[in-house]
């Protein structure tokens, strides 16, 4: 698996195959890994011209090591999902999915993919947060953003006005963090910007240690799908993700028993899977319903509630730049490889 996300379930399916193999896992993500490395575990690194892949590839190049040797009498597993597949399942989850492809009868109910934060991780934090003036609950926010080398992510993100709206009626109530890693061309936030966030990360500042390490120290994580719901799931946070296409809510409720989840969806839910879906689909949520929803689930957090701000006061309207338009992931990879090296 390429994402993020698909790695942290993925790690649920390593750590079950581990009791009875000797595994080699190909992966971009070393140190999302380090507990089962400690424990045995082979990382060999995945080929891949995914940006923010290679990026921590190449951070992270001593991690990785020798594939297995050829004289190896195992097959190799090849983890995958679909829409279809998700909705076939007794939980309707991705979990699942990824569990029934390796073909291994690994058991859903043991299934874990929960990240232990080693105390270094959250020392090198400290190092960042130590000057920060944090006199509320911290919120991690993930702004929307568009990366052209998978069509999927403008999908599945969620209405944009209804995600500022929903967000500015719990903001004031936290310190937020907002986190991104944008470049010109290759990811861009859209819809409102968010003006007012306590502290911007959104140069990819906060490498995976670091990241998995703030989520962990938070309060909630805001999000709208995507692999910042599994991650506050894997560190135990409280998370809120609002969904727009491609999945349902219920297609990341495997990790709900570890933190408490809120999944916001469509009026009309779409669970294709598809990038490429010909279907038009709404977004529209039920913003009253979705208002009261996310009301409470903070209240139940414990978190003070104070008077809410207008969307106008906290965001700016989108900035459009014609460096960001959008390209088949081929024109993407071209763009941006050396002649020579093009696809």
């Amino acid at each position: 698996m390429h994402g993020l996300g698909d790695n942290l379930h993925q790690r649920a399916i390593v750590r079950q195959l581990m009791e009875t193999h000797e595994v080699w896992l190909e992966t971009s993500w070393a140190a999302l890994y380090h507990d089962l490395v400690a424990e045995g575990l082979h990382l060999v690194r995945k080929s891949v011209q995914l940006r923010t892949q290679m990026k921590n590839q190449l951070r992270e190049s001593g991690r990785f090591g020798p594939p297995p040797p050829r004289t190896l009498d195992q097959p190799a597993i090849t983890l995958h999902y679909s829409g279809h597949n998700v909705a076939r399942q007794p939980n309707r989850t991705i979990l699942e999915a990824m569990l029934g492809a390796a073909n291994m009868n690994l058991s859903y109910d043991r299934a874990d993919f929960r990240l232990p934060i080693p105390p270094e991780w959250s020392l090198k934090l400290f190092e960042i947060t130590k000057t920060w003036n944090i006199g509320k609950p911290l919120l991690v926010y993930r702004p929307l953003v568009v990366r052209p080398e998978w069509r999927g992510n403008e999908k599945r993100n969620a209405d944009a006005d209804a995600y500022a709206q929903l967000f500015a009626s719990i903001r004031d109530r936290f310190f937020v963090v907002s986190v991104a890693d944008l470049e010109p061309g290759r990811e861009w936030v859209v819809g409102p910007q968010l003006k007012d966030a306590d502290v911007t990360f959104h140069k990819g500042e906060l490498y995976f240690e670091l990241l998995a390490a703030l989520f962990n120290q938070a309060a909630m994580v805001y999000t709208s799908s995507g692999f910042a719901t599994l991650l506050a799931q894997a560190t135990c946070t409280a998370n809120v993700s609002v969904i727009g296409l491609y999945e349902r809510g219920d297609h990341h409720a495997a990790g709900a028993k570890y933190a408490p989840t809120l999944c916001i969806e469509p009026a009309n839910p779409c669970s294709c899977q598809q990038s490429f879906c010909p279907r038009r689909c709404s977004k529209t949520i039920d913003m009253p319903v979705a208002l009261t929803a996310l009301k409470k689930f903070v209240d139940d957090l414990g978190v003070p509630d104070v008077p809410a701000r207008s969307v106008a006061e906290m965001f700016d309207p989108p900035i459009v730049d014609p460096r960001n338009r959008a390209m088949h992931p081929r024109q993407v990879l071209n763009r941006f490889q050396p002649p020579g090296e093009r696809a």
